[in-house]
């Protein structure tokens, strides 16, 4: 390995380590409530693996063999997200180290620039977004089959169809065991990558699907929808999104979910909520401007799929939970994705024009 391979190894090691201390440091001095509602209810709740039953059920079943290991070594669980102690902290740090496992995985699997720009965006994201996984989170499953397939891609045990194809299996499987979201996630993504080029016609299929809504409102099964709007979220978040029509009509209907879509995409009304909420906003609008420069890139490569991910995330929390802070913690499932989107890696896209370039830059080389 040359200087230049040294130096950005270190630079790597270096940030993640400062990310993860940074992290760790933010969830013990600055806990939030409000992001312990999730980790209260999954260690009060039965452990169960269904077909299309609970999301906290299935958490406590994935999760009992970790919080057994907790116990067994005195860490006290029935406090937790009530008293914020040192058996709170040691929780916290290990949801917030399996997450960052992952990360670390695809910061030296994708090899990340090691460029000052590009340093300082991934620690931004990545510090800025830890409070929603340093914590007990239902999303840890899905981002790590995120991390798994990309892994796999990368190693060329999958090409990009193999990988596309499995995550898409995965998110369809996260669907009928975890929450049922997913299942929709899993059936528009498809949509969005084979229409990434027809832009018009997918705007069209998204238009006749909000004219079969908006005529058929009252003969449709939403009940999976309506309970994205639970009334609990009301007690335990002052970050909800406030429709703006009668949502009992199917105009009403269509009209708030483009609406929060907006929202959410360029959640600015969260400053009337509070000045602290001021990174989350910059870190959403400026994550919305990259997911559309990645939608943009005519090499249609991983980029690409990855801000079609993000906004198909986006699109489908907009129908099932209308509120600013469950979409930034369940936004953490797509987090692999949203890595390749802010930061740059030193990797070698497998897209056909990718590898037509540079056959054609080898010959030409071969020339010279």
């Amino acid at each position: 390995m040359d200087i230049e391979g040294r130096n950005a190894l270190a630079t790597r090691i270096v940030l993640l380590c400062l990310c993860f201390l940074l992290s760790a440091a933010v969830a013990g001095l600055m806990p939030i409530p409000l992001l312990y509602v999730d980790g209260i209810t999954i260690l009060q709740t039965r452990p169960n693996l269904a077909v299309f039953g609970s999301s906290y059920e299935a958490s406590a079943y994935l999760f009992a063999p970790l919080f057994d290991l907790f116990r067994d070594v005195g860490v006290r669980l029935d406090a937790y997200g009530r008293v914020f102690d040192d058996n709170q902290f040691i929780v916290n740090v290990s949801f917030g180290a399996l997450f960052f496992a992952g990360i670390a995985l695809q910061v030296f699997g994708w090899r990340l620039r090691a460029d000052y720009s590009n340093t300082l965006r991934f620690a931004f994201f990545t510090i800025v977004l830890s409070p929603f996984f340093f914590c007990i989170s239902k999303e840890l499953l899905p981002a790590w089959l995120a991390v798994a397939v990309l892994m796999l891609h990368r190693s060329g045990t999958l090409g990009r169809r193999g990988m596309f194809i499995a995550y898409v299996a995965l998110m369809a499987l996260c669907g009928l065991y975890f929450r049922v979201y997913y299942l929709l996630f899993a059936a528009l993504l498809p949509l969005h990558w084979m229409l990434d080029r027809r832009r018009k016609l997918l705007a069209l299929v998204y238009l006749l699907g909000a004219v079969v809504v908006a005529v058929a409102h009252n003969k449709l099964p939403l009940d999976l929808i309506i309970k994205g709007r639970a009334d609990y979220l009301g007690d335990v978040s002052n970050s909800r999104i406030q429709y703006l029509l009668p949502d009992d009509s199917g105009i009403g209907f269509i009209g708030n979910r483009f609406i929060t879509l907006l929202q959410l995409l360029f959640p600015v009304t969260l400053l009337s909520v509070g000045l602290s909420y001021l990174p989350y906003v910059i870190l959403q609008c400026l994550l919305t401007r990259l997911m559309f420069k990645r939608l943009m890139d005519p090499q249609r490569g991983l980029r690409t799929l990855a801000a079609h991910a993000l906004l198909t995330f986006t699109i489908v929390g907009a129908l099932f939970e209308p509120d600013f802070g469950s979409y930034f913690r369940h936004k953490v499932s797509v987090l692999p994705f949203l890595l390749l989107i802010v930061a740059e890696f030193e990797w070698m896209d497998r897209c056909p024009l990718a590898r037509g370039r540079l056959k054609r830059h080898r010959g030409i080389a071969h020339a010279e």
